[in-house]
């Protein structure tokens, strides 16, 4: 009787494992203690690469530095017992060797009453999003006239960054950030930071 729900739980997860790469997604696992538990075989291989997420210490971890401290944050809320999130988190992780971000959609596996003391354990869902951004900065330069190190910084206001961490993820002073943004409020005909956001996801909505 074991060995068969052994076997059932097996082929369910090697389903599951299969639908979520077929969509283009990988699976994590974390534990209250912020552990990774499980990674699907998708997660393994991208995790190997470490290009953009590892498991260090066995906790997953972004290696540009803000965007750590977003995936920390937001692993932590959902861990959190007396936190009320019930939704899931996304948020971008950018890659040091590859112009296109992760997106991460995080959110936490619900227990029992008597065992939320401990905190939840969290499901991560991991998707590169190489094609639509592709296909999303291009429209952005082609539109616009923008440089690629423009583009990088739209995309990157539209996460709702400060300029700050923008300088960081680009490596570069938050003056040129500052410079970058003047010239594309010129380049997109607008005056604020909120419309240039609006502008920019309504060519990414409209792919």
């Amino acid at each position: 009787m074991t060995q068969q729900i052994n076997h059932d739980n097996s082929w369910r997860i090697k389903m599951l494992e299969q639908g979520l790469a077929h969509l283009g997604q990988a699976l994590v696992i974390v534990s209250s203690r912020a552990e990774v538990l499980f990674a699907s075989h998708a997660a393994e291989i991208l995790l190997k690469n470490q290009n953009g997420l590892a498991v260090i210490n066995q906790q997953l971890t972004a290696e540009l530095p803000p965007d750590n401290v977003r995936l920390q944050n937001a692993i932590n809320t959902a861990i959190d017992a007396q936190h009320t999130q019930d939704n899931s988190i996304s948020i971008y992780i950018h890659r040091n060797q590859h112009p296109r971000p992760y997106y991460l959609s995080i959110s936490r596996m619900q227990k029992q009453a008597d065992e939320r003391r401990d905190g939840h354990s969290v499901m991560i869902l991991i998707k590169d999003l190489s094609l639509n951004y592709e296909f999303w900065t291009e429209r952005l330069s082609a539109e616009f006239g923008l440089s690629r190190r423009e583009v990088e910084c739209v995309v990157l206001l539209t996460e709702r960054r400060s300029a700050k961490e923008v300088s960081e993820v680009m490596n570069i002073s938050t003056e040129t950030v500052r410079q970058y943004i003047k010239n594309v409020f010129k380049k997109m005909d607008v005056q604020k930071q909120h419309e240039l956001v609006s502008l920019a996801l309504e060519y990414r909505r409209n792919r």
